[in-house]
């Protein structure tokens, strides 16, 4: 994921200083520029801090719902999910 994320905004950063060179830059192209580096460094941020973890739906004891793993009760019955907490 964080490789696909990088991919994705270095072709937006090249394609910004592609179309910039070939224009010529002004004011709005620098400000566009700027905001996809920054908006690039937090998503490329964001993909390493969540890569790899995943939450898995849990299951009730008594009826063996899938509901999720911090609900307090089970959606489908009612039951308190007491051993998780």
């Amino acid at each position: 994921m964080r490789a696909a994320t990088v991919a994705v905004v270095a072709v937006g950063l090249a394609l910004a200083l592609a179309l910039g060179v070939d224009q010529g830059f002004d004011t709005t192209s620098i400000t566009i520029l700027v905001l996809i580096a920054l908006v690039g460094a937090l998503a490329i941020a964001a993909a390493g801090k969540f890569e790899g973890q995943r939450v898995a739906p849990a299951r009730c004891a008594e009826c063996n719902g899938v509901i999720s793993p911090n609900a307090p009760y089970c959606k489908h019955c009612g039951e308190r999910q007491s051993d998780r907490f």
